[in-house]
């Protein structure tokens, strides 16, 4: 039973890790690989322990022994000794027992009492007498002592010098002492805490004054002298006091123990800086026990330090890994992209990142690593990103690079704040660049902001001038090669990414390329509707908020899948329509066929996947409504899908703006002298037949988008179609 619950268990785990995303697999990897970049190369690596390793107690050094890195180390002989020292200042804690002198001064007040009573009565011999005394207090005196004291007749004197001596020792305490006391605690004073009233007060004694039952007679002979007793009563005193007396004062070993232990607990660490170039152990010196045991405390101090700074490095790690999963997940937080081939790309741009920072912290020196910023081309990763995915997405991109810095350099706060500041700066400075042109001027401006990042980096250093000149010269250097390694690396990742970016894009603006001249060649007409296309698609792509330039390209190659049959769409004939005299599914087909045509023509010229998505989308599935007419009205059985495109639905905005753009555009050519009301309510039933056909429900437009787009083409459109006065001549023409 136990072989098949162990056979379930893995099969259910391999099941899981078959059934996870190929993007999950891609980012453990990637967290992986910067893992185990921290073991190898990262501040908490284990290659500076191994000259230690070596070292054995007795045996002669046979090279120079160093530290390896800057430690501080716990001295823990000098801290035991330090405890020890703090322990004997201690003071041990006794408590006076105010029952054990109330029971004493009660037994002493009724012996004296029936004393006193039965010597008054003189009923009786003294042995007699003292035998009713004994009978009284049997366990007071000895047997002979009771018919003594009948005899000797005391009087009062006595009894209230026998009182005062007994209130007096036992108010100071007669300590029960335990043995090793005073070893463990201060061996000079104590503390003696009784409560008087009701309220509980201590007194700080000297030892030398103890009383104890070991000293108890010395104690009493020296209260008697100070009370100047008579040498005719002392004898009686004596007897009568120690008979009387008795411990009434405790070790309190919780309470001492306490204070031990919050003593020990106050006492700081004595710590020791070693330098990793100091030499604890010259070669052709004896190791001995006590260097030994000191190489083996900064052995550990340098591993459990390690440990730490390990365990934080890879929290940050999980940290930036989390961050950008849930931004390539969810859409909603970013623009941060999703495909398999961005996602590789980022992660491994990240991982360049990451491993780059690992190198520069292990090469500079220790003193300088908060100026390690300045030797990593943060703004060039950070702006290479920025230019092929936005802005936003470049911004996040140097926020996980943050955290990454933060894991490569066990939390230098300098140069994590240099990282995040070029980052974000390259992001801000590249945004504003149109051309390429632009962006070379971008990269001389992003060196004036690294140049001046690398002066506020300092400004905590005191540094001299020509450290000041040296970092600017580092900033501005980092930020200009950044931005002219961009220019050549741009063109390379447009292509490998194949990414739209705004100039690859103003390159296909062209409109003197290739295509587009065999366009105009082949199809005029399908040139001047892809012009006025995209100049309508521009304008409403603009004014919601869309890539404008996306737009216009999207809609200049729109119909290039035209050029091979120009003469069967409409906008290219002159006068003879070729659909007349063939079948209407055959129409349906070579209509059709323009999109697939336009796709395969798309991918020949290399054109950006989101333009060839444009062109593959901008008919969507819907019906070819003239050639459904047709066979309609040759009484024919009709099939939508017969005369439908066969293409999807827009994806994104702009796909869904040309859409309408070129549905208006064709349209509006078959209205003859349009009033504003009649073309507002033209243009409105072609979008709303868009609309409730479901053509724009995968586009990410809102209703608030349509309208406005639907605003901006009346707007063009009645510029473009406003009438014109007729000159002499053509009424008759």
């Amino acid at each position: 039973m136990k072989k098949i619950s162990e056979k379930a268990t893995l099969k259910n785990t391999l099941h899981l890790l078959g059934s996870l995303k190929p993007s999950v697999w891609i980012f453990l990897g990637a967290v992986l690989i910067a893992g185990a970049g921290l073991f190898i190369l990262g501040p908490s690596s284990f290659r500076s322990r191994n000259l230690l390793q070596s070292v054995e107690a007795g045996k002669v050094a046979d090279a120079d022994i160093y530290a390896g890195k800057d430690t501080v180390y716990i001295d823990r002989e000098a801290t035991q000794r330090k405890i020890a020292a703090e322990e004997r200042l201690v003071l041990a804690v006794f408590v006076l027992d105010d029952k054990i002198t109330t029971s004493v001064r009660e037994k002493a007040e009724a012996f004296f009492s029936y004393y006193l009573q039965l010597v008054t009565s003189e009923s009786g011999s003294a042995d007699a007498l003292g035998l009713l005394l004994q009978s009284r207090f049997p366990d007071f005196l000895q047997s002979s002592q009771y018919a003594s004291i009948i005899r000797a007749r005391l009087s009062t004197q006595t009894f209230v010098y026998v009182s005062d001596i007994v209130e007096s020792l036992l108010g100071k305490g007669i300590v029960s002492l335990p043995d090793g006391v005073f070893d463990r605690f201060n061996p000079n004073y104590y503390e003696l805490v009784r409560t008087l009233n009701g309220r509980e007060e201590s007194e700080q004694l000297s030892v030398v004054n103890i009383t104890t039952l070991t000293n108890l007679s010395s104690r009493l002979e020296n209260e008697m002298d100070a009370r100047r007793v008579p040498e005719s009563m002392k004898s009686y005193v004596r007897i009568l006091a120690k008979a009387l007396l008795k411990e009434n004062t405790f070790f309190d070993q919780d309470l001492s123990e306490k204070r031990l232990a919050a003593a020990k607990a106050g006492v700081e660490p004595v710590t020791r800086f070693v330098s990793r170039n100091e030499i604890l152990v010259r070669k052709g010196e004896l190791v001995t026990p006590e260097i030994y045991e000191q190489l083996k405390t900064i052995r550990a101090s340098i591993l459990v330090s390690d440990v730490g700074v390990l365990l934080t490095g890879l929290g940050l790690l999980f940290v930036a890994a989390l961050l950008g999963f849930l931004l390539a997940r969810v859409p909603a937080l970013s623009d941060f992209p999703s495909d398999r081939s961005s996602l590789i790309f980022l992660l491994f741009s990240l991982l360049i990142l990451f491993y780059w920072i690992l190198v520069v912290q292990n090469i500079i020196e220790s003193k300088n690593i908060s100026l390690g910023a300045l030797y990593v081309p943060a703004s060039m990763f950070a702006g290479l990103v920025s230019l092929l995915y936005g802005p936003r997405t470049g911004i996040f991109f140097s926020l996980i690079s943050f955290f990454l810095t933060g894991a490569a350099t066990n939390l230098n706060a300098q140069f994590m704040i240099g990282i995040l500041l070029a980052g974000i700066s390259a992001t801000l400075t590249m945004r504003t660049a149109q051309t390429r042109i632009m962006l070379a001027r971008a990269s001389v401006f992003q060196a004036f902001v690294q140049a001046f990042l690398a002066v506020i980096l300092l400004f905590n250093q005191k540094p001299a001038a020509d450290e000041v000149v040296q970092a600017m010269g580092l900033g501005a250097l980092n930020g200009f090669a950044g931005g002219s390694f961009i220019l050549l690396l741009l063109p390379l990742f447009e292509r490998l990414l194949d990414k739209s970016t705004q100039f690859r894009l103003m390159e296909l603006a062209d409109i003197n390329a290739p295509v587009l001249k065999e366009m105009l060649t082949n199809a005029p007409g399908t040139y001047a509707h892809s012009m006025n296309v995209a100049h309508l698609a521009e304008a409403a792509a603009k004014d919601i908020g869309a890539n404008a330039l996306l737009a216009r390209i999207g809609a200049y190659y729109h119909d290039i899948g035209k050029i091979e049959h120009p003469e069967y769409f409409t906008e290219n004939q002159k006068g003879i329509n070729r659909h007349d005299d063939i079948n209407p599914t055959l129409s349906a087909s070579i209509i059709r066929r323009h999109v697939k045509d336009g796709i395969e023509r798309a991918r020949e010229i290399g054109l950006p996947r989101e333009v060839i998505e444009i062109i593959g989308q901008h008919h969507g599935n819907s019906v070819m409504e003239a050639i459904i007419s047709k066979a309609k009205g040759g009484a024919q059985e009709t099939d939508l899908q017969s005369y439908s495109y066969q293409g999807e639905r827009p994806k994104s905005k702009e796909a869904g703006i040309v859409m309408l753009a070129d549905t208006i555009e064709a349209a509006s050519r078959s209205l003859k002298n349009p009033s504003t009301p009649k073309l507002e309510q033209f243009v409105h039933q072609l979008i709303l037949h868009k609309l409730t056909n479901g053509q724009l429900n995968e586009s990410e437009l809102t209703l608030h988008d349509v309208e406005i787009a639907e605003r901006t083409f009346l707007r063009i459109l009645q510029s473009q179609m406003h009438t014109r006065i007729e000159y002499p001549g053509q009424e008759q023409q």
